[in-house]
């Protein structure tokens, strides 16, 4: 048998002593680290709890100094109040300032650090400031602390550089063609020309004539109205056009003015009965590509068949038509009035095209022969901004024929009742003025016929409201025109043919008129 080497067995016994030793001590380590470490977490629990009181004691003495003082509360409202206005009115600097001026409390409340400062600065040194910290044990690192709040967000960045420009799109349709305003396009500036005639001054009184040879006698007349210089000129002016045979003039002599007399009590009595009874028949002529427009036979030369049509209620040119056939056929010559037309209340009478000149207090004059223009001014006229003698067409100035001549429908800018001028169509000057007293607002249309004023309701629906121009009073008229719906854009009296010509609905119609004379 083998026996064990002492060297051996020595080397063995201080191995194992070595290692009880060392268990020894790592287990002496770990007691102590173990007692250390619940002392510091018992140190820690006290910290919170003292911290915990402070804050609570600091936000009651804080919040009562703000409710006794009235400054304190106002500058915490205001700053409540415009913290979103303030971040974005004010630039990143200032802004990062005053956030170093405000300090987080444990209630998660911002606080201005001058008004701590100043609380501490007025109970004389009592700042709030809690007792002094715990001191750190020696030789151990701390425990990791907690996560602390997240902390107010940032300032919103600079903006970016723009973007690259994207490609153009493809180009839309065409849109539908909206209507057109008042005020037409200004024209491109012509050349001087003599064709636009514009009426100028009145020129001095002239001196008066040599007294003509006195005629023999003639047979006693009717006895006419006192004499007086208003009547005269009212006698004359009412029958300038109507009497034949007389001087254009103001009457200077008695014989003139029984003459006078004689046939305005003649035309006086013949215009008593050409009263419209009614209106029926209507029937469609054609139909029209616009629901505003005018259409215009000449209402003083032979019916030849040709008619002029403006279409919409603006623009510079009107198109001409042999006959109806022609109109159907889409044949037809452009003609070019020199100025815009405004409105559905032209005419065409005599030759010539009369209408009002879009954006103006003027009406125009075209002749069709030598395409001269002559206007002629509307003194106290409405003409813009949309207050129309008659809405329902778009339309300032309506103008007319019958059996008396020429006139011309408008509204006052003084009282905006309907005014009517009589015109002489030769000179193309006012002859008078008639004031019907009624107003524009409730007017919807109008023609005059005989002698008188013809107007519809606000809806073309039926006449109301007639005035005799001649007789200068109101006549008790109303009879049906047409349904209520669609849009009425022209009504036209015909004095040659006794028809009245309607744009209704996009549709042109002519009625038969009857007078009560007619029975």
């Amino acid at each position: 048998m083998r026996e064990t080497s002492p060297n051996l067995t020595w080397k063995l016994k201080v191995l194992v002593f070595g290692i009880c030793l060392l268990t020894v001590l790592n287990s002496a380590g770990l007691l102590v680290v173990f007692v250390r470490q619940s002392r510091l977490a018992f140190l820690l629990a006290e910290l919170d709890e003292q911290l915990e009181e402070l804050s609570e004691t600091s936000v009651v003495e804080f919040v009562s100094e703000v409710a006794r003082n009235p400054e304190l509360r106002e500058e915490r409202f205001q700053y409540s109040r415009n913290k979103r206005s303030h971040e974005r009115h004010h630039p990143p600097e200032l802004h990062r300032e005053e956030q170093g001026d405000m300090m987080m409390m444990m209630t998660y409340s911002m606080v201005p650090v001058k008004v701590l400062v100043d609380l501490c600065n007025s109970t004389k040194g009592a700042c709030l400031t809690g007792p002094p910290g715990l001191p750190g044990l020696p030789g151990l690192d701390g425990i990791p602390g907690y996560n602390g709040t997240d902390g107010i967000p940032g300032l919103k960045g600079d903006p970016g550089s723009e973007g690259k420009r994207g490609r153009r799109g493809e180009k839309g349709d065409p849109g539908e063609k909206g209507e057109t305003g008042d005020q037409g396009p200004p024209g491109q500036k012509g050349e001087p020309s003599n064709d636009i005639i514009s009426e100028g001054p009145p020129g001095p009184v002239g001196p008066p004539g040599v007294p003509g040879p006195v005629g023999p006698p003639g047979p006693p007349g009717l006895p006419g109205p006192p004499r007086n210089r208003s009547h005269r000129a009212t006698l004359h002016s009412a029958q300038k056009t109507v009497v034949s045979g007389l001087s254009n003039s103001v009457p200077n002599d008695d014989t003139l003015d029984i003459k006078v007399a004689g046939h305005m009590r003649e035309q006086h009595f013949k215009k008593a009965e050409c009263i419209i009874k009614s209106v029926t028949s209507a029937r469609n002529v054609a139909k029209m590509a616009f629901t505003f427009g005018t259409w215009m036979p000449d209402t003083a030369l032979p019916d030849d068949g040709r008619i002029w049509v403006a279409e919409h209620f603006l623009g510079g040119d009107m198109k001409e038509y042999e006959d109806i056939a022609s109109f159907q056929n889409s044949s037809s010559s452009q003609i070019h009035i020199k100025k815009y037309f405004q409105g559905c209340g032209h005419i065409v009478h005599n030759g010539s095209i009369y209408f009002h000149i879009a954006g103006t207090f003027k009406v125009g004059k075209f002749e069709l022969q030598n395409k001269k223009l002559h206007t002629l001014a509307i003194d106290n006229a409405l003409y813009h901004n949309r207050t129309y003698l008659f809405n329902n067409s778009k339309t300032y100035f309506k103008l007319a024929v019958d059996e008396n001549g020429l006139w011309l429908v408008f509204a006052s800018r003084m009282d905006e009742n309907i005014m009517v001028a009589h015109l002489d169509a030769k000179t193309f000057s006012v002859i008078s003025y008639i004031n019907t007293t009624f107003p524009r607002t409730k007017a919807g249309n109008a023609f005059i016929a005989c002698g008188v004023l013809y107007v519809t309701d606000t809806k073309d629906a039926k006449v109301t409201y007639a005035f005799d121009l001649l007789k200068m009073k109101a006549v008790s008229v109303s009879f049906d025109l047409r349904s209520p719906s669609g849009v009425l854009a022209m009504l036209s009296y015909i004095p040659k043919s006794r028809h009245l010509y309607a744009w209704d609905s996009s549709y042109v119609k002519i009625y038969n008129v009857h007078f009560w004379s007619d029975e």
